[in-house]
């Protein structure tokens, strides 16, 4: 979940990957006479809309698409924010913060690839709901999100993120560091190789345990003239040892970024 923020409006945009709707952009978010002490912004659109690719593999070795086109947006509206890929509700002051009802854009499902003897069975995408908050405090901004996956795998999902902010002329740079934990129902849901599919492709059983996955980031900003931004993210996730030795897994990191041309509503 990248990221850039406001520590005068207390309001951070991530940016990573995801097509849905509202978020709180940087720049844009000013102390403005239709605010409320009750709403964090006020009733209409401000941040960022645009179009942007991304490159997204999947963990699993299988059958996905990688690089997608996506809608890009960051934007508030009133309570309700997206950050790309969080989507969500704030609900109560809190802190730096609010306490917020938010979910989760994962590009997690995949059909990992048939072995010579069967087929595995389909992991269907996940659908992280669950409860953060967003803390923009002087040193920095803190994410906390605790989500339960309400699809298939029916595990626990939480994110700790923490991002800084550096300006540097015409362009903004959000540097960020953060850990994600899955629980065991999500890892095997995801990564484990049942007793039924140990049976049909010859690969033996496996039945992951839950996993701790540290990752860093870089977002970019760049202002291209009047209201327009091309925004780019990398990002690198070193996988828990549980997924990692998964036959399912072909690797121990997954790599991902994002670039996104966007319009600033203000």
């Amino acid at each position: 979940m990248p990221c850039r923020f406001n520590r005068r409006h207390g309001a951070l945009l991530p940016l990573a990957t995801l097509l849905t709707a509202l978020s709180a952009p940087a720049h844009a978010q000013q102390a403005d006479a239709g605010a409320t002490a009750d709403y964090p912004s006020p009733m209409r659109l401000i941040g960022d809309i645009g179009l942007g690719v991304d490159n997204a593999p999947p963990v699993g070795r299988g059958q996905s698409h990688a690089v997608n086109a996506i809608p890009y947006a960051n934007a508030d509206y009133g309570r309700a924010f997206a950050r790309i890929d969080t989507v969500g509700l704030r609900v109560l002051p809190a802190g730096y913060g609010y306490l917020e009802l938010v979910g989760k854009f994962n590009e997690d499902g995949y059909t990992p690839l048939r072995t010579a003897l069967g087929r595995f069975d389909q992991r269907k995408t996940s659908v992280p709901l669950g409860l953060g908050t967003l803390q923009v405090t002087p040193v920095g901004a803190f994410f906390v999100n605790v989500f339960r996956d309400v699809g298939r795998s029916k595990g626990n999902l939480a994110d700790l993120i923490y991002a800084a902010e550096i300006d540097a002329g015409p362009l903004a740079i959000y540097p960020q560091a953060g850990l994600e934990y899955q629980s065991s129902a999500y890892t095997r849901y995801f990564y484990g190789v049942s007793g039924d599919e140990a049976r049909r492709t010859g690969v033996a059983a496996y039945q992951p345990g839950a996993a701790t996955n540290p990752f860093a980031a870089l977002f970019i900003e760049a202002h291209v003239g009047g209201n327009w931004y091309v925004n780019a993210n990398l990002r690198r996730t070193w996988l828990g040892g549980s997924v990692g030795a998964s036959a399912l897994v072909a690797r121990h990191t997954a790599d991902t970024g994002l670039v996104a041309l966007s319009y600033r509503f203000k």
